[in-house]
């Protein structure tokens, strides 16, 4: 991914995906880099939740 690409959240779901097969076929070695990103995603949802929160209450 270059500098001026973002990761969207769908990309961040599929990492997620791939992450966890990887993790339930090697084991605990890559479980931080699985933690790293499930924070990520947990992050996200909390951040989209609140925006959703936002827009429902100014409307």
């Amino acid at each position: 991914m270059t500098q001026s690409q973002q990761l969207t959240d769908e990309n961040l779901q599929a990492a997620y995906k791939v992450i966890a097969c990887i993790v339930r076929q090697h084991g605990e070695t890559y479980l931080p880099i699985f933690k790293r990103v499930h924070e990520e995603v947990e992050l996200r949802k909390k951040q989209n939740d609140l925006l959703s929160l936002a827009i429902t209450l100014a409307e």
